[in-house]
């Protein structure tokens, strides 16, 4: 199945190349948080989003999904 993730500000780090988005071939029955430790990505992912709603990331992914994944924001 596929899967575009979308990594926001600085997760793009995690990405091949830098790149904002992706789409990855995943097996069914993929959580996001398999996803995210599978990319390194999972400690510094503080929100994440399917479809454009906030979900926890024991959701299991299906094809089709635009993940959007954020980190905490700090001001000052």
């Amino acid at each position: 199945m596929t899967v575009t993730v979308h990594m926001h500000g600085n997760l793009r780090r995690f990405m091949p190349e830098g790149r904002d988005r992706l789409a990855i071939e995943l097996e069914a029955g993929t959580t996001i948080e398999t996803l995210l430790v599978s990319l390194g990505a999972a400690g510094d992912t503080w929100l994440v989003a399917v479809n454009g709603a906030t979900c926890e990331k024991d959701r299991v992914l299906q094809s089709g999904d635009l993940l959007d994944c954020f980190e905490p924001v700090a001001a000052g």
